[in-house]
């Protein structure tokens, strides 16, 4: 290998170490699947154009997010199945599903501030997170497909289903299109900052709003970090992904079913304007028996700012002791 190949392999290497605090496991590690973000991203960009004296455009980065891939080698991207297959299988698998426009790298913290017993998975949507490739999908039906496949475990290991606000009804209709494979129902589906099916579909519609307004409806929800925001480059990749979800919601429609075969959990935030107590109980009518409801300290955002006591109370409703404790 020439010495100015090396060189600039070395520059990715130690840019990428000072933006994950870790090494690339080899040159094809996946930067989102090593925990990186889109904010991160930007910061790796930064760092990558001080140290090869040229920028690296951010769309190669969420292209081609290995070592090998910014240095313009792109070799096939390999399964990561067989990396748990040692572990054998857990007492419950908690699927988690995302917040509109998120990733659901939001939940890795998560397998290690739960108990040992419950494995925390989250299931990445198309178009965000290890899966930016992919086209963002617009339909509900044809998500649900998707994201069931990620789940064939479930056929035959005890599960639960989570999600936050649009996740919320993303896991709900999940739980319905799983009966409707034949799967086993879930031992619990948990929701936070969601409104009740019936009362989900915003009254406004975000979907068709023009990239300024969109940016601008997006600030007022406060759900996604002002550096990308602030960044076009950013926005230009990221617009579409988050309007996808809004395509979705807005055009959702609860639908007129029997209960699920399982019980239903629900937190809201106590100062939540919008998915309060008000509007989270009636999710009562979807369970197999009435929901239990609890409230969190915190605004629509306490998955994020009150996590341990969300997590201490979600650990009781799955079964497993607090974090922390034997």
């Amino acid at each position: 290998m020439n010495t100015e190949f090396e060189a600039r392999r070395e520059a990715v290497v130690r840019a990428w170490r000072e933006t994950l605090e870790s090494e690339p496991a080899s040159d094809d590690e996946d930067f989102f699947e090593a925990g990186g973000n889109s904010i991160l991203a930007v910061e790796l960009q930064r760092r990558l154009t001080a140290a090869l004296g040229q920028r690296v455009p951010l769309r190669r980065l969420h292209d081609h997010p290995t070592v090998r891939g910014i240095l313009g080698l792109h070799p096939p991207r390999q399964s990561r199945a067989a990396e748990a297959e040692a572990a054998g299988p857990p007492a419950l698998t908690l699927y988690c599903l995302p917040y509109a426009g998120s990733s659901a790298r939001i939940y890795e913290p998560w397998k290690t501030g739960l108990p040992s017993s419950v494995a925390v998975t989250p299931l990445e949507l198309p178009g965000r997170g290890a899966r930016w490739p992919e086209r963002p999908k617009t339909e509900l039906e044809p998500l649900l497909d998707d994201l069931a496949e990620a789940m064939d475990e479930a056929r035959h290991t005890p599960y639960a289903v989570f999600g936050h606000s649009f996740g919320g009804i993303l896991a709900f209709e999940l739980v319905r299109h799983l009966r409707s494979l034949g799967f086993p129902p879930p031992r619990r589906l948990l929701v936070s900052g969601c409104p009740a099916p019936h009362l989900a579909t915003p009254a406004e519609t975000t979907y068709d709003l023009s990239d300024e307004e969109f940016t601008e409806r997006l600030r007022q929800l406060r759900g996604t970090p002002e550096e990308l925001l602030d960044n076009e480059e950013l926005l230009e990749l990221y617009i579409p992904i988050i309007r996808a979800d809004y395509t979705i919601l807005d055009h959702y429609k609860a639908p007129e079913s029997e209960p699920l075969d399982c019980p239903v959990s629900v937190f809201y935030g106590r100062g939540d304007d919008d998915a309060g107590r008000d509007v989270t109980e009636p999710w009562s009518a979807y369970g197999s028996e009435p929901a239990t409801i609890e409230e969190i300290a915190g605004d629509h955002f306490f998955l994020r700012d009150a996590e341990e006591e969300l997590l201490t109370k979600m650990a009781r409703h799955l079964g497993a002791p607090a974090p922390g404790n034997p």
